[in-house]
């Protein structure tokens, strides 16, 4: 047995409560190691000789990486005689002897400190217990050898996430080239490649013209990147957060466009640039005019004065964002500035009513300002969704007192690499996503925001060489996963375009430009995705990769199938032959075109 793959952690990450009031207790084992893992709990202020106090659950395999295998269990508390009825609740005997006790021997009372070990078996029938940190060669049967988990203490940081994001679809707006009130140059609008300086004139009034083009597509949440006064078309350089830019609109815009989508049911979320500003922001202009005697000296990280703001080969003389002295880095552990990011934070929620916040690099920002501003903002709706950007693995911020999710960009390099590139497997796809499903917190995968592409980023029908059949299976892979699809404005009608700046072109509102057949292919996605539940929620009674025919397989516990194939060439799957084509509305002959998804369900 290899000792060295085995992990756990006693604390939120894998030991938590799931909103439906169960405790989830997970173990990682190094892969193809162990053939069963059974969970030891009892109670430690309960005398260890009362043996009613003690049960036994076998886990189950619910992930699997490139070098590990995730169990699980989830234990009804306070009472743990519920879980004796969901689960396997047996005696620690040799496999072949195992059997349920009976009820009466279960858990029946209300358990203030939960103590557990697991009892591992591997392949060959040896078996060891793992309590405390510690390997043991027989059950331990004193408590202090035992992982610890505190109740109640522990039920309070239940991870609670919106209940209207866990089946949402987001669609990313950039402002000034989505739509505009006022006519302009087609010439102009659709001018490609574009540059970062023109300005289209897109607005929120067009946003607002445009809402029932988001809702006819299933759009459930518009995410829109910054609206603040700034002095770009990409407005990542704050000069007033208290101002909509005026290019864009007002106030009275912004509370018209919350409150018409939250009529036809969509949500609203903005950009939080709560990393850096403008050199025109008035705390750093202040600085520049006063140096060390500006109040807001210690606002920003200034190395050394005069103020310069850098070159191509010269650093600036303040720390900024990605060295770009347009964009000087806030100091967030400044208390003055925590309170006026924060006051910004909560002045949109309050006065607008909008829906959450997207944080731009918020990697960049320590966690204990990211702490407080989850209990601010809460404390004014508990329903405000907070998403960072970051583009890593990023565990510690997904605790339950920080964000609530992240832009998942490990799916978007999943599926860049496997269907634009070929290099990444069927297997190596779903061994990445079985990486994220057993080292996440489980409240987080429903709403990690899987994008294909951003205005970060070339638009994916780009990186696909314009080959739209990769784009419609890159939107199957994002619709029809666990996970929440993250679209980028214009993909649904075959927008393409280069790196930043041409990623940010005028949007297709031409009929004669868009692509309506890839549109329909969008409703559809969206329809099935809102409908199927157990797409959203992961529900498989199997899933398996085939390398050589480049095919994904899932069957879903509701009976569907799904086949994505990441090839190129037609391959046969005969032994579903008949069965309804729910995509297409037709019966599946049995093959399956290059680059193509089937949702299946028999007849």
């Amino acid at each position: 047995m290899n000792y060295a793959g085995i992990l756990h952690y006693a604390d939120q990450r894998d030991c938590f409560f799931l909103e439906d009031g169960s405790l989830r207790i997970r173990l990682m084992v190094a892969s193809s190691d162990v053939s069963a893992i059974y969970l030891h709990t009892t109670d430690k202020y309960i005398s260890h000789d009362r043996k009613n106090t003690d049960a036994c659950f076998r886990m189950e395999r619910y992930a699997s990486d490139f070098a590990h295998d995730y169990f699980r269990l989830d234990l009804r508390i306070p009472s743990v005689r519920d879980a004796a009825n969901g689960h396997d609740h047996v005696e620690n005997k040799a496999d072949s002897e195992m059997k349920g006790l009976s009820i009466e021997h279960g858990l029946s009372f209300d358990m203030l400190c939960l103590r557990y070990t697991f009892e591992i078996i591997d392949h060959a029938g040896a078996r060891i217990w793992y309590g405390d940190n510690r390997f043991f060669p027989s059950q331990p049967m004193d408590v202090e050898a035992m992982f610890d988990c505190p109740i109640l203490s522990r039920k309070e940081q239940t991870f609670s996430i919106p209940d209207w994001a866990k089946n949402a679809v987001v669609y990313q707006i950039f402002p000034s080239r989505y739509a505009s009130s006022e006519p302009v140059d087609p010439k102009l609008w659709y001018k490609a490649p574009i540059g970062s300086q023109e300005n289209l004139g897109g607005n929120l009034r067009g946003i607002i013209e445009h809402l029932p083009h988001l809702k006819e597509m299933g759009v459930d949440v518009i995410y829109m990147t910054p609206i603040f006064k700034s002095n770009t078309s990409h407005k990542y350089d704050t000069v007033d957060y208290y101002q909509v830019d005026p290019s864009l609109g007002t106030a009275e815009d912004l509370h018209d466009l919350v409150k018409l989508a939250h009529e036809l049911g969509l949500r609203v979320m903005l950009d939080g640039v709560f990393n850096h500003t403008s050199t025109d922001f008035f705390a750093f202009s202040d600085i520049k005019e006063k140096g060390k005697d500006s109040e807001y000296y210690d606002w920003y990280y200034i190395d050394s004065l005069p103020i310069d703001g850098g070159s191509a080969d010269r650093k600036p003389s303040y720390q900024s964002f990605a060295y770009f002295g347009g964009m000087p880095k806030l100091n967030l552990h400044n208390p003055k500035v925590q309170d006026y990011v924060l006051g910004v934070a909560c002045h949109y929620l309050k006065e607008f009513g909008i829906d959450g916040w997207r944080l731009d690099v918020g990697d960049e920002i320590g966690h204990a300002f990211w702490k407080r501003f989850r209990k601010e903002v809460k404390a004014i709706n508990a329903d405000a969704l907070i998403v960072g950007e970051v583009w890593h693995y990023a565990p510690d911020f997904l605790q339950g007192d920080e964000w609530d999710s992240v832009m998942n960009y490990a799916f978007y390099k999943s599926v860049s690499s496997m269907i634009c590139d070929g290099n990444t497997r069927p297997s190596d796809f779903m061994a990445e996503q079985g990486f994220l499903n057993g080292q996440y917190h489980s409240a987080v995968l429903p709403v990690m925001w899987n994008l294909i592409d951003s205005h970060d980023t070339s638009r994916f029908l780009y990186r696909a060489g314009e080959d739209k059949r990769k784009l419609r299976l890159a939107a199957a892979l994002q619709m029809l996963l666990p996970g929440t699809p993250f679209l980028y404005y214009g993909d649904e009608v075959g927008m393409t375009g280069g790196m930043d700046p041409d990623n940010r072109r005028g949007m297709l509102w031409d009929p004669d430009r868009q692509d309506r057949e890839l549109y329909t292919w969008y409703q559809r996605l969206t329809f099935f995705r809102h409908t199927i539940n157990d797409l959203t929620s992961g529900n498989y009674s199997s899933c398996s990769a085939d390398d050589e025919r480049r095919i994904l397989e899932y069957h879903l516990n509701s009976g569907e199938i799904l086949l994505f194939h990441v090839g190129d060439n037609d391959v046969k799957a005969r032994e579903f032959s008949g069965y309804k084509e729910l995509l297409s509305d037709s019966v599946f002959d049995g093959i399956l075109p290059g680059f193509s998804c089937v949702l299946l369900r028999k007849n």
